[in-house]
């Protein structure tokens, strides 16, 4: 076993492997710290600033920093971060006796700027949108432009799930439309518009043993305007979107965060002629939306892949589940909703829209089919059946197939076994 040291984090006492990032000790600790550019066995290689925090080395007796200070673990620059206490978890080595604080106030200001800038180069009004989740995008109930609209996550992005956590989505720039560009090569379909920049498939695709090498990074000044028609297509948007609550597309538009600045394209005209192997993990490690898997089909590819990979699972933000006990479930409202079952293990095992969530998880309880379960998250919901079909029809999507205890013949399929 190698060396450790003992730090200090959050007030909490670790012992970590020395010269590990603070975002891994952390991570090793399950202290949540947002992040877009890094991801669990890659080396960032954005600056996504999102993962602040402030880092204190250890004192001796007179004072003085017994290590000589705080040390970089990786590449980071510029900003706040190379002055003062208030550091990058991604890129600061860990030191004996370090204490760190996850919930500084300087950090999360900057954790708060940093994603506002994120959003005003991706699309976001479909982290606040009422009809987030069933948006067919095919006409917008509250006059968003097509290009401001929800993409194919449908707000299960990790940008989602990191903006609800930073607590930003009320400061967040209005989104400026690119028009960089989308594709679909066998089942991975690419939008550039969507792309933030982070880097993360990119090294994924170098890193990874089953990946090909097939992408690289480029300065998105050089494709801006390209799709379909360059400055008059640009033109173009520009009127047509004038006055609809979204900013003009412009030949001279400049991107707001520093992620922003550059896009992930194939090394050659496609990803086929760039090397690329169809593993997956470009989509797996994509937080944006921008590479994804292209319908049903691509869905029930991408979970296989999943099954083959050899990439680490990605840290998210932590989610609020509640314990599945009768004396948890009596604190519910008996009001109409929506509430999904899990497993010891985080899997989804049902989703069921209810006249009664109490009385429903009630009897969920008393269920032998159910005796897997051991969280529930629940929301109040008068439209229940609607809410409910919209949420099995994204589980669908993003997994390939329904939740076990959803799996019946008569789960969102109509009389000829289409998915409705």
């Amino acid at each position: 076993m190698g060396d450790t040291v003992g730090i200090t984090i959050d007030g909490r006492v670790v012992s970590v492997p020395a010269g590990v990032s603070i975002m891994d000790a952390c991570d090793a600790a399950g202290i949540y710290v947002p992040r877009l550019c890094a991801y669990p066995g890659l080396k960032p290689v954005g600056d996504c600033g999102l993962c602040f925090v402030r880092a204190s080395a250890a004192r001796s007796a007179d004072g003085g920093s017994v290590d000589g200070g705080l040390s970089d673990a990786g590449s980071a620059g510029g900003g706040p971060a190379d002055g003062g206490d208030v550091r990058r978890a991604c890129s600061v080595a860990v030191q004996n006796g370090m204490s760190v604080s996850t919930t500084d106030a300087e950090a999360l200001t900057y954790r708060r700027n940093s994603t506002a800038a994120i959003l005003g180069d991706h699309p976001h009004v479909c982290l606040t949108c009422p009809a987030r989740d069933g948006c067919s995008r095919d006409e917008c109930t509250y006059g968003n432009v097509v290009q401001a609209r929800c993409c194919g996550e449908f707000n299960r992005c990790e940008i989602a799930k990191v903006a609800a956590f930073v607590g930003v989505l009320e400061q967040a720039s209005g989104y400026q439309f690119r028009a960089l560009g989308q594709t679909v090569d066998h089942q991975i379909r690419s939008d550039l518009d969507l792309c933030i920049g982070c880097g993360r498939c990119v090294v994924a695709c170098d890193t990874l043993e089953e990946a090909g090498e097939a992408l690289k990074m480029v300065e998105t000044a050089t494709l801006v305007g390209r799709d379909p028609g360059g400055a008059e297509y640009l033109a173009a948007e520009a009127a047509r979107t004038a006055g609809e609550g979204m900013e003009s597309v412009s030949a001279d538009w400049k991107p707001r965060s520093y992620l922003g600045r550059a896009v992930a394209v194939p090394k050659a005209e496609d990803l086929r002629a760039s090397g690329c192997t169809f593993c997956g993990v470009c989509v797996m490690v994509c937080p944006s939306g921008a590479l994804s898997a292209s319908g049903a089909k691509g869905a029930a590819w991408l979970a296989k892949r999943r099954e083959r990979t050899t990439l680490s699972l990605s840290v998210l933000p932590p989610e609020a589940r509640l314990t599945f006990t009768a004396d948890v479930v009596a604190d519910v409202a008996a009001r109409e909703g929506v509430f999904v079952l899990y497993g010891s293990a985080g899997d989804t095992l049902q989703i069921s829209g209810v006249r009664d969530l109490r009385a429903g998880l009630t009897e969920a309880l008393s269920d032998s089919t159910t005796r897997g379960a051991a969280f529930f998250t629940y929301e109040e919901e008068p439209m229940y059946t609607q809410r409910e079909s919209e949420m099995l029809a994204r589980h669908l999507q993003e997994h390939g197939e329904m939740p076990r205890r959803n799996d019946g013949p008569d789960a969102l399929f109509d009389g000829d076994g289409e998915f409705v």
